[in-house]
């Protein structure tokens, strides 16, 4: 098998990735600015009905644009919002509705979701970079099997959270099977070298390659910012 081969799947996965990366940034530019006047000043803070509003009216128009997204929106760090009035800012796809979703953030109930510390939050919060996460379930989020890609979320100047979205693994599978076709048994790593999509049965979506397998090569799959990867059998 050639390796021009392989080159060329990587760059088919890395523009599907960079056009989502894309519009989740353009999704972030268009909300941050919207929670100015809740924002201002020292947190913590609170997200008012009539920017909430006009979050969930941006997010859906987003969604309507984009129909292999299952969700989207906004996660603050939790210190940045009022206890008592914490929420996620988060819609997902319902048939043909979207509708919000509200998340448990009480530390004292046994479905806290306690995000913080996920992934998704930690690299792009925290490291301030894109991210791609997954595949997991989300047991205590929207409970699926999922791939969620975040970005920082700023609001004048300041970090405050992220801005994310999530796909079902059927539907990554869907994309990614058909960019992968070209190079039989050839396969996405993530950067925690987990299989997010294969297209062969020893390389199937969840599988983690503790050692490259004898005859595969690897590639860079070159988003910025982005640690994925292309494995592949040699020729």
């Amino acid at each position: 098998m050639a390796n021009s081969q392989a080159e060329a799947v990587a760059r088919g996965v890395a523009i599907w990735l960079e056009d989502l990366f894309s519009g989740l940034e353009e999704l972030e530019e268009s909300l941050g600015p919207r929670l100015v006047s809740d924002f201002t000043g020292e947190p913590p803070h609170e997200v008012s009905a009539s920017v909430r509003t006009e979050l969930g009216r941006d997010v859906a128009a987003f969604l309507d644009k984009h129909p292999g997204l299952d969700g989207a929106g906004l996660i603050f760090q939790l210190s940045q919002l009022k206890p008592e009035t914490a929420r996620i800012e988060w819609w997902v796809r319902d048939e043909d509705k979207i509708n919000r979703r509200d998340f448990i953030l009480d530390p004292e109930s046994d479905r806290y979701y306690d995000y913080e510390y996920l992934e998704w939050f930690q690299g792009a919060f925290h490291a301030g970079t894109r991210t791609v996460a997954g595949p997991y379930i989300d047991h205590l989020g929207v409970d699926d099997y999922l791939m969620t890609m975040a970005v920082p979320c700023t609001v004048d100047g300041v970090r405050v959270g992220v801005a994310g979205i999530d796909i079902l693994m059927n539907d990554v599978e869907t994309e990614l099977l058909r960019i992968l076709s070209p190079v039989s048994g050839c396969a996405v790593l993530s950067r925690h070298n987990q299989v997010l999509v294969g297209n062969s049965a020893q390389l199937s979506t969840g599988v983690r390659i503790a050692v490259m397998p004898p005859g595969y090569s690897r590639i860079p799959i070159d988003v910025e910012s982005v640690d994925l990867s292309l494995v592949f059998p040699d020729a």
